[in-house]
């Protein structure tokens, strides 16, 4: 993994801000990330036996270091982006990528370019470009649980797959739905990135106790999803700071975080004592985006900084080119 000299340097701040968060002073981050970092690359042991033997056909997917489009059989359909190095003489870690509400999958992979990664890509389409269980959504929750078994089986029966490192991240509604398959299939997924995600009510619903490593970034001035909380659809939505303190009780965290500044406004919150890592990525006055992604005019926190933090997050190497260190 890249080391960070500009975050390395900055890491030795103490910052005692953000009381609402609970959050404590904190004088040795890079033990405590490099902790969390080797805690999110472990396995959990059971996504192989939950997910069985595959039973699709095999894919004719695209050459490595290219993407295409999948049709299933089902007929919903995903973009795969498949590594430059790829090797069937090695496992690969699988990435699954989701739009937001009224984007599509080739959005997401324009303006986050998170295929650069050195893993199996991939960028499902939402039927109405929705992800359920958001209000707006046209499909139920196992509808759309059933999509991503059908791709990860799909997946596991054309390329060398490590079953133990399967992520899932997303933008908005899709930052919703990654948080809510975390809920709902933490023994397939083993962490879990959420940006500028929308926490309906019905996402936390039934939520498994299972750990899960969770990173979630989002701006205080969010005009779509309010950082706070709010209504949207005429249904509620959980603040951050809620959100947050389920997966800390959830990943068996201390109420200790120890709290750097990263860029500009931008904190970085790693919770301790976790069963499985718990960071949280706080930019103060940012907005409703992929921040540094292609589409963030503002671009206060570096280019691609979201997609580089969720590759680390993920321990995933290989960024885009002109990826800022921040």
């Amino acid at each position: 993994m890249r080391r960070r000299p500009v975050r390395a340097a900055l890491s030795t701040a103490v910052l005692c801000c953000v009381a609402a968060l609970g959050v404590s002073c904190a004088n040795n981050e890079e033990e405590s990330g490099s902790a969390a970092r080797s805690e999110s690359t472990q396995s959990h042991g059971s996504a192989a036996s939950q997910l069985g033997i595959p039973t699709s056909a095999p894919l004719s997917g695209p050459e490595p270091g290219s993407h295409t489009t999948i049709n299933l059989p089902s007929g919903r359909s995903f973009i795969l982006s498949v590594p430059e190095k790829y090797t069937s003489q090695k496992q690969w870690p699988v990435v699954m990528a989701f739009h937001g509400w009224g984007q599509s999958a080739e959005n997401l992979r324009g303006y986050s370019r998170l295929d650069a990664a050195q893993a199996i890509t991939v960028f499902p389409t939402g039927k109405k470009k929705a992800w359920s269980p958001a209000p707006y959504a046209e499909t139920s929750g196992s509808e759309d649980k059933k999509f991503v078994l059908d791709i990860l089986d799909s997946l596991r029966a054309t390329y060398n797959v490590d079953d133990s490192r399967l992520y899932a991240t997303g933008m908005s509604n899709g930052g919703g739905f990654a948080a809510y398959l975390a809920c709902q299939m933490p023994g397939i997924f083993h962490s879990v990135a959420t940006i500028s995600a929308a926490y309906y009510e019905d996402i936390l619903k039934d939520c498994a106790h299972e750990p899960v490593g969770r990173l979630d970034m989002h701006g205080t001035d969010d005009p779509v999803v309010g950082y706070y909380g709010g209504t949207r659809h005429k249904t509620k939505y959980f603040s951050v700071e809620s959100v947050l303190e389920q997966d800390r009780k959830r990943n068996e965290c201390s109420e200790k975080v120890d709290t750097n500044r990263l860029v500009n406004n931008a904190l970085d919150m790693h919770w301790r004592g976790c069963s499985a890592p718990l960071e949280h990525i706080r930019i103060g006055g940012g907005s409703h985006v992929w921040p540094g992604g292609l589409g963030d005019k503002n671009n206060e926190v570096g280019k691609f900084f979201a997609t580089d933090r969720v590759l680390d997050f993920f321990g995933i190497p290989g960024r885009p080119d002109g990826t800022r260190e921040t």
